[in-house]
Parts: structure tokens; C-alpha cells; sequence
């Protein structure tokens, strides 16, 4: 049992421990706001797209590329969302409010918080495992939050600073996919992966130490945006979310891992990417389409909290049953 519980402390607490330092430099205001924007978009656009391009570029796609996996993820996303969509519009009035469980029910923090933790996990070969995910789920997940928010903004009349009709939203969605570092980071790696191109050393070597730095820079800017304040405003909706983010998915999806065959570092990627915490560009485009900002930053705040224990207990009753 104790073998169990350091296994899943070892897995969870790095992230815990760094989250926890940019929280203290965030509320010693070490990082200001303007300091933390642009470290985001550093983060962002060449950073984690390192980390992944590294990560894919490393994968043997003749014996490593799981179409299983890749299947089962993009259609449980797809399935989340109607479920989602079908049961809040039932049970909440709020068109903002319902939007931001809907888009909460299916777009986790996949790449900042689910990449590293597959890494604690795995090693290096989860880490490869976890990234195959990234190309799916960003299109996926950016393709269902734009028809979600666009649709509750037109229903609502709060619109947008650049009100766009679902149409012409979808078109820029797509150009903008093309041109995320992130997707851009999958393809190159995939590319050179199945050309079996290798980089110079000297090359190979400084982007893979750049790429090092992408999980401890973004969790600290993860940690540096937790306002705990803001938590004690609509704390029982914000809690309802976490349960439907840490507990609903993760749960519901389970079974269906186990009954499909996934076993070992494959269950614990699934199990990582669809229990992670809300994403953060939740609250970025909540504020785009004004549909209540301050509670979708609480929901992103708290179930960045609360993951670190879901997570934590998910993994131990996994490992405990000799399934990772």
C-alpha cells in the first residue's frame, strides 16, 4: 500500500510543488500581470510546441502509433459534448453559466498539466504516448469550445469585442488551428518521424533544452494565475463543475478503458488528459464572448486545486489494482 500511495505522490507532487511556487511568486507579485502575459505567449508558441515536437519526433509511428487510442479519445470528446450540451441546457438557465459547463464537461488543460504528469508517470515514453493526443484534441477541442461560446453569445445578445456569426467563427477557428504552435510542433515532429530524419546534434541537443523548461515555466504561470479570493464567490457551481471535470468524466470514461483493453502507460494518458483540470483558454475566450469571465476563471482556478487530490486518488486506486 505505502509502495502505491509514493508511487502516486512521486507522480503528483512535482506539479503540486511547482504550481504552489508560481502561486507564492504570484502573490508576492515576483510576476506581474504584464510579465506573466508575455511569458504565457512564450510559453505558448515556441515552448510547449518544443516540448511536443520533441516528444513526436521521438516516436517509432510503425510500432508506437496507436490508431485505438486516437480513436477512442476524439470520440469520447465528441460524445462529451452532446451528453454536455443536452443536460445543462436541461438544468441550467443561465445561458453564460451553462456554456461554461459545457465547455468544462470536455476541454481539459491537456497539454500544461496532462503532458507532464504522462511524463512523471511514464517516463519518456509516455510522454510520446500523451503527445500523440495533442493534434486531436486541440482541433477537437477548439473546434466544439468556438461552436459552443458563439451559439451562447448569439442566444444571450452579449456578442463579442469581434462578434463573428457561427460561420465565419468556424473559418477563422480553422486558420487559427493551422497556425497553433502547438499543431504546427505535432506535424514537424510527425514529419520527421516518419521520414526517419534526424536533426545535427548541436541542433537536437539545444531544442531539446529549450523544450525542458516548457513544464516548470508553464506550471508556474499556472500557479501565478490562481486567485484563491475569487473562490469564495459562487463556490457551490464552481464545485459542481469540478465534480463534472475530476470526477463525471474521468469516471464514467473508466470503464469503457478497461472493458476496451487499455492497460499500463495508455490508461494513465487517457486517465490524465480527461481528468485534467479546465483549461485556461477557457477563461480566455469566455472573455472574448463575455459569458460570465469571473466564473470561468473560478472554475479554472478550482479544479486546478482540487486535480492535484482527484488525481492523486485515481492513480492509487488504478496502481493499487495493477493497472498502470
Amino acid at each position: 500500500m505505502l509502495a502505491v500511495l509514493g508511487f502516486s505522490f512521486n507522480a503528483i507532487a512535482p506539479l503540486l510543488c511547482t504550481v504552489a511556487l508560481g502561486y507564492l511568486m504570484g502573490r508576492r507579485k515576483d510576476l506581474k500581470e504584464a510579465e506573466i502575459e508575455v511569458l504565457n505567449k512564450l510559453c505558448f508558441r515556441y515552448l510547449l510546441s518544443l516540448h511536443i515536437f520533441n516528444s513526436t519526433r521521438s516516436i517509432d509511428y510503425e510500432g508506437e502509433f496507436n490508431l485505438k487510442l486516437l480513436l477512442f479519445a476524439a470520440v469520447s470528446i465528441v460524445l462529451i459534448v452532446l451528453f454536455a450540451w443536452i443536460i445543462f441546457t436541461l438544468t441550467i438557465r443561465s445561458p453564460g453559466r451553462r456554456c461554461i459547463f459545457i465547455v468544462s464537461a470536455f476541454r481539459s488543460n491537456n497539454v500544461i498539466y496532462a503532458l507532464p504528469l504522462a511524463e512523471n508517470l511514464f517516463g519518456e515514453s509516455g510522454a510520446r504516448v500523451a503527445a500523440m493526443l495533442v493534434p486531436v484534441t486541440i482541433i477537437l477541442f477548439n473546434f466544439f469550445t468556438v461552436i459552443a461560446m458563439v451559439y451562447h453569445s448569439r442566444f444571450t445578445g452579449a456578442g463579442s469585442e469581434d462578434p463573428l456569426p457561427l460561420r465565419g467563427a468556424l473559418k477563422r477557428t480553422a486558420v487559427d488551428i493551422a497556425k497553433n504552435p502547438l499543431i504546427l510542433g505535432s506535424v514537424l515532429g510527425i514529419l520527421l518521424s516518419v521520414c526517419r530524419l534526424d536533426l545535427p546534434a548541436f541542433l537536437a541537443q539545444g531544442l531539446r533544452s529549450l523544450a525542458l523548461t516548457a513544464t516548470p515555466v508553464s506550471l508556474l504561470l499556472l500557479g501565478a494565475q490562481i486567485d484563491l479570493k475569487q473562490l469564495s464567490r459562487n463556490l457551490g457551481p464552481a464545485l459542481g463543475v469540478c465534480i463534472v471535470r475530476l470526477v463525471l468524466v474521468p469516471g464514467l470514461l473508466l470503464p469503457l478503458m478497461l472493458l476496451l483493453g487499455f492497460r499500463g502507460q495508455e490508461l494513465g494518458v487517457l486517465v490524465v488528459a480527461f481528468g485534467a483540470p479546465c483549461a485556461v483558454a477557457n477563461l480566455v475566450m469566455a472573455r472574448n464572448y463575455q459569458l460570465d469571465p469571473p466564473f470561468a476563471a473560478q472554475t479554472v482556478y478550482l479544479t486546478t486545486v482540487l486535480s492535484m487530490f482527484t488525481m492523486f486518488g485515481i492513480i492509487s486506486i488504478l496502481r493499487g489494482l495493477s493497472l498502470l
